[in-house]
């Protein structure tokens, strides 16, 4: 029993170190497991409303080349 006591007092940083290790380690893991329900609602597929497509209007110069004319002589 002395030798055990002996080796306790010589290690006891060591044991200090891998406590704080799990205790930190437990920790994590309790907001991990915490956190799982909230990524599960805020990953969750939500419909999107129907949205009406707006004519947009074109400047006359893009207007100009965008014709059939323009684009002809670069596709023969």
């Amino acid at each position: 029993m002395d030798a055990l006591i002996d080796f306790l007092l010589n290690n006891y940083i060591w044991f200090l170190i891998i406590a704080l290790i799990l205790i930190f380690a437990l920790i994590g893991y309790l907001v991990d497991a915490s956190t799982i329900n909230d990524r599960k609602i805020k990953n969750e597929v939500k419909p999107i409303s129907e949205v009406e497509e707006e004519v947009q209007e074109v400047h006359p110069s893009v207007m100009a080349y965008t014709n059939e004319d323009f684009d002809d002589p670069l596709m023969k």
